[in-house]
């Protein structure tokens, strides 16, 4: 556990090293996308730190599988031919 903790604090303070002086100059509507994705990673570190298997992309990945497949089917080239 420590290790990972110690690997989302080093990836973490080096992606705000490098985008605070960014996030300074940004739009406002900049600034609330890069806060939700924020928020999403903070999330998804907490899943990976805490070994919980609580919901995460692959999750929302299988949410939108079905509907993926319906539009696939219907944007079939061979069907449209016949």
């Amino acid at each position: 556990m420590f290790g990972r903790l110690l690997c989302v604090l080093v990836l973490a303070a080096a992606m705000l090293i490098c985008d605070i002086p960014k996030f300074k100059i940004a739009a406002p509507r900049d600034r609330v996308v890069y806060g939700a994705l924020f928020v999403v990673l903070a999330y998804l570190s907490f899943l990976f730190i805490s070994s919980i298997h609580g919901p995460n992309v692959d999750s929302v990945f299988n949410l939108l599988a079905a509907p993926a497949k319906q539009i696939i089917q219907w944007l079939d080239p061979a069907k449209s031919l016949s």
